[in-house]
């Protein structure tokens, strides 16, 4: 415990001006302000000794659905492993009650997917598989990022045009023409041919439309080459199926099956762990001590559990007016998986659990003008957390939970991660620089 003195007064005044200051239920009615503040300046005491439980837990499953990014391809990364990511949409009529003409004869059909711009490991040309639904999605249900699809089990890439370019920064070249960048997954020409000679009630509208043809599950061939993953457009209309075909009295006519906003989708996840998680692997096997190096990883991949096993004690061990001040939870991040060609997430959220064990948010991240933070900040290399009230709950007992969760702030729609110390983690003793490595909890109160 530090006793902070005059010494301290700019730092710890800039501290108080930052936040709400939160009176616990010893002391419920007490008025803190800026003139309390600077009156009981020299009481303010600092501690970042409190105990802390950590673990890596691996996510069961994650609701993936109807979000505005999907992710695809095989990626490696080199810290925690193999992940496979894809998607399963609903294609909607360009315009219904389409007439295809006298006569008209597929020239060919593929997927246009719009990249996003997000990239994620070393990108390598990869072999796509593309199966027909057999039910329906609805935006009225929720579905999750190991959902099972039944699928027709026919795969209508066309094996001619594999493996397919995954890279937003390379342009295709179709022959003589110069497109720009997308994923272009030509399928058999065969079933565009059955697009075109289906019966024209089918196309009257996009509800006639799904009920024939539910939608497509696009994946990464899991026994396939190459490496890497790509962010894929899902919402803007962009990405869609496109028909080139010819009749009597066209002979360059188009049509796009689209996938937007209004398109039914789920994002679909899939790893397999390098050490130190591999034991993650084992269905058995739901979480692993954290106590020296945890594990964050989107996807539905990774989250680190932070438990206070000492809050009780701790608390007891105050006098009976004291009063938090600040809680702030520092996650410095392990330097030897900090690659630069696999960054790290920028943000990282806390979530807590209700009754029911459901994921849910802190009362800091609810809470109207108090800053969370969880960004990284690279001089420190750590992100912090100002858990403020959570931290005030817990020790008041109010709190539903004991347990916080440290997740990605992407969790559907990336596939990123980051392996951050442990709060048994000590300084190296060649490290002069100062920098505490371990991860902690900074509480400020007085009393």
């Amino acid at each position: 415990m530090v006793k902070i003195t005059a010494g301290y007064h700019g730092a710890v005044m800039a501290s108080i001006l930052g936040f709400a200051i939160l009176t616990g239920c010893k002391k419920p009615t007490t008025e803190i302000g800026l003139e309390y503040a600077e009156e009981d300046l020299l009481g303010l005491h600092q501690t970042d000794t409190l105990a802390l439980k950590f673990e890596t837990v691996r996510e069961d499953s994650l609701e993936t659905s109807h979000l505005s990014t999907a992710v695809l391809g095989n990626m490696e990364h080199p810290f925690f492993g193999m992940h496979q990511a894809g998607f399963a949409a609903q294609l909607r009529l360009n315009t219904p009650d389409i007439d295809f003409g006298s006569n008209p004869v597929a020239d060919s059909i593929y997927l246009s997917l719009n990249y996003t711009g997000d990239r994620y490991g070393e990108l390598s040309p990869q072999n796509i598989q593309v199966y027909p639904l057999v039910d329906s999605l609805s935006f009225d249900s929720a579905y999750y990022s190991n959902q099972p699809f039944e699928t027709t089990e026919v795969n209508l890439a066309d094996p001619s045009y594999q493996p397919v370019v995954l890279n937003p920064s390379e342009t295709l070249y179709i022959g003589s023409d110069t497109v720009a960048p997308e994923v272009r997954i030509y399928l058999d020409e065969a079933f565009g041919q059955t697009l075109l000679e289906l019966d024209t009630a089918i196309y009257d509208s996009n509800q006639d439309w799904s009920e024939y043809f539910p939608g497509l599950l696009v994946m990464p061939d899991p026994n396939g080459s190459g490496n890497g993953a790509v962010g894929i457009d899902v919402t803007t209309g962009i990405s869609r199926l496109r028909l080139h075909y010819h009749n009597d009295t066209d002979s360059a006519a188009v049509f796009d099956f689209l996938i937007n906003a209004l398109s039914p989708r789920n994002n679909l996840f899939d790893h397999q762990w390098y050490p130190p998680f591999q034991a993650l692997d084992e269905a058995y096997i739901t979480s692993l001590d954290g106590s020296l190096q945890s594990g964050v990883f989107s996807g539905a991949g990774l989250k680190t559990r932070i438990q206070f096993p000492d809050l009780a004690s701790w608390e007891m061990e105050r006098d009976e007016d004291r009063t938090v001040h600040k809680a702030e939870l520092w996650l410095p991040v392990d330097p030897t998986y900090n690659d630069p060609r696999y960054p790290i997430p920028s943000q990282l959220f806390i979530l807590s659990e209700n009754e029911a064990g459901e994921a849910v948010s802190t009362p800091d991240q609810t809470s109207i003008g108090l800053a969370i933070n969880g960004n990284y900040d690279a001089t420190e290399k750590a992100y912090r957390f100002n858990i403020s009230q959570t931290f005030q709950r817990m020790l008041n007992g109010t709190y539903a939970s004991d347990r916080l969760f440290v997740v990605s702030s992407r969790a559907g729609i990336s596939l990123q991660g980051v392996v951050l110390n442990g709060p048994d983690v000590e300084p190296a003793a060649s490290d002069t620089t100062g920098w505490k490595p371990n991860a902690r909890i900074v509480v400020t109160w007085s009393e």
